[in-house]
């Protein structure tokens, strides 16, 4: 199997200290396609939901209908990466293009600038 940055697929992943995690969630491959085809077997990915209301947080993206061939509009939320299995890749969904894998980068850029800059105020 070739993946892909900006490629969509179903995950399940296995945290006991989460409620959503026997629950498959659309997930958006972002790493970069280098280590995508390398030996490591983990990709980093970022969380997609239905939930429209958190486009409104910091960084995250919103999907239109159809975009990947997701059925619904979908939010990509930026502060949820996870490590995963290649393994534990589930159904291929779709691809994003160039543009909004950029837009989904420059969100996590932001919340990772915003986070740091706040951690040099505080320890100043």
């Amino acid at each position: 199997m070739t993946i892909n940055q900006g490629d969509i697929y179903w995950v399940q992943l296995e945290d006991p200290g989460s409620t959503e995690s026997a629950i498959p969630h659309p997930y958006v491959v972002i790493q970069d396609n280098a280590l995508n085809r390398s030996q490591i077997t983990t990709v980093v990915a970022c969380a997609l939901t239905s939930n429209i209301k958190r486009v409104n947080l910091p960084g995250n993206v919103l999907l239109e209908a159809g975009e990947a061939n997701l059925p619904r509009q979908s939010v990509v939320e930026v502060a949820k990466v996870a490590m995963v299995e290649k393994a534990r890749l589930g159904e291929y969904i779709g691809t994003l293009s160039e543009r909004r894998v950029e837009q989904i980068l420059a969100g996590i850029r932001f919340i990772q600038t915003s986070f740091l800059s706040a951690r040099e105020v505080k320890d100043n």
